[in-house]
């Protein structure tokens, strides 16, 4: 079934939109809480939950599968700063944060959740300027949270190739944010 079908079965209220979403994008979007949180039952429930959060979106959203991956990453990042603020330390979130700290800017004031907005775009805009291959390495390690082996068997690369790549990109992130005045 096509995303105009199941948009059309969302709007609708027929719950056969739902059997057909967890056909259609349940594996994707469980794979991708699983990478974040490193628990298949996690991510289990990060589906089911996203699932319910759809169905009680009124009007549904264009692109359903664009809207469970968001609410998935969001639930997964959500559950994992639970789970690391009862034990800090260790998951695949921390090291995802380490890996960027160097280019972002840091800090709880009120101007840096002010600034989190602007700085989006920026990073937006920087990913527009990449290549296809480069942009795809850094949403599906930073945005997807996917481990270097599964990113180097997807792009045919070496584990060491895809870290030096994504090294790079990160210097040039943070070259770009020292540019557009973000980091000093």
């Amino acid at each position: 079934m096509d995303e105009r079908s199941i948009f059309t079965q969302l709007e609708h209220r027929d719950e056969a939109a739902l059997t057909a979403l967890e056909e259609r994008y349940g594996p994707e979007c469980r794979k991708l809480a699983r990478d974040l949180l490193g628990s298949r039952e996690d991510a289990e429930e990060c589906f089911s939950d996203a699932l319910l959060r759809l169905w009680n979106t009124l009007p549904p959203p264009l692109s359903p599968r664009a809207w469970l991956r968001k609410a998935v990453r969001r639930l997964a990042l959500d559950r994992a700063e639970r789970r690391n603020a009862r034990k800090r330390g260790g998951g695949t979130l921390p090291l995802l944060l380490d890996e960027l700290a160097e280019c972002l800017p840091g800090g709880e004031e009120p101007e840096a959740r002010l600034l989190a907005g602007e700085l989006g775009a920026a990073l937006d805009r920087f990913l527009r300027a990449q290549s296809p291959r480069d942009r795809a390495l850094f949403l599906r390690r930073y945005f997807d949270g996917a481990p270097l082996r599964d990113i180097a068997k997807a792009y045919g690369m070496k584990e060491n190739s895809v870290a030096a790549a994504l090294r790079r990109l990160r210097e040039r992130l943070r070259r770009t944010l020292e540019e557009e005045g973000y980091l000093l």
